[in-house]
């Protein structure tokens, strides 16, 4: 009998459709736009205009969206309605003294690895370039490049575990430091200084002197805070009046 007889069924050899990949991708692609501050506190975000952006269909973005949710990145405010967790002050702290004993540890971490010489010219790869940002008004730019400074620095600590934490701490912190471009002055003068104590980061990895980096670290993450907790009051002190 002929095997190709169209009457007859036949088993399929297609390879399943794997959407996992695209799941994922979209995933870690608004995850990165959060670390790295393209969305801000409050802002009111939607599936459809997600998908539109990333120019795929809305399912991947949902499930994406559900894990951020999930990371309390993303908050559900309406039966339809999505926003970026907003700026609360005590919260905000309590994030930042947990960024301080985290960071601070993978900093030193990485300032003790045996293997320097390459994480010393990626960072200052990165903070070159923020800097070249910062003078240049690039403010997207600029925040790229103090995400890109901190996380090279972080995996340098040789933990993939603590990255993972203190990236998902940071999904919460970067929309709250990416607002303060709103005040260019503001975000000019706290990125200049931030500049300054990269270099000592990098001075300290160089020197292999574990201290000296918390140190710098936990007095970058402490004054962008200060900074921060000031824009906010002036903006609300503003706004009551």
């Amino acid at each position: 009998m002929n095997s190709l007889d169209p009457t007859k069924p036949r088993s399929r050899t297609l390879a399943p459709v794997d959407v996992t990949t695209i799941q994922e991708r979209v995933y870690q692609s608004i995850r990165l736009g959060l670390l790295k501050g393209e969305f801000l506190p409050g802002e009111q975000v939607t599936i459809r205009g997600l998908a539109e952006v990333l120019g795929t269909s809305p399912m991947p973005v949902r499930e994406a969206v559900a894990r951020l949710i999930a990371e309390r990145a993303i908050e559900q405010s309406g039966p339809r309605t999505l926003r970026v967790a907003p700026y609360l002050a005590t919260e905000h702290e309590n994030y930042i003294r947990i960024r301080m004993q985290l960071e601070g540890y993978a900093a030193e971490r990485a300032a003790r690895a045996r293997r320097t010489p390459t994480l010393i010219g990626e960072l200052r790869r990165h903070n070159d370039a923020m800097s070249e940002a910062v003078e240049a008004g690039d403010f997207e730019a600029a925040l790229a490049g103090n995400q890109a400074f901190h996380f090279e620095l972080y995996g340098g600590a040789g933990y993939p575990q603590l990255l993972d934490i203190i990236s998902t701490l940071w999904l919460r912190t970067g929309p709250i430091v990416a607002s303060a471009r709103r005040d260019k002055a503001l975000f000019a003068r706290l990125f200049r200084i931030g500049v300054r104590i990269h270099d000592d980061a990098i001075d300290a990895v160089a020197q292999r002197d574990g201290e000296a980096a918390r140190w710098a670290v936990n007095l970058d993450i402490r004054s962008s805070h200060l900074a921060i907790r000031r824009f906010y009051k002036q903006s609300s002190d503003a706004a009551s009046k």
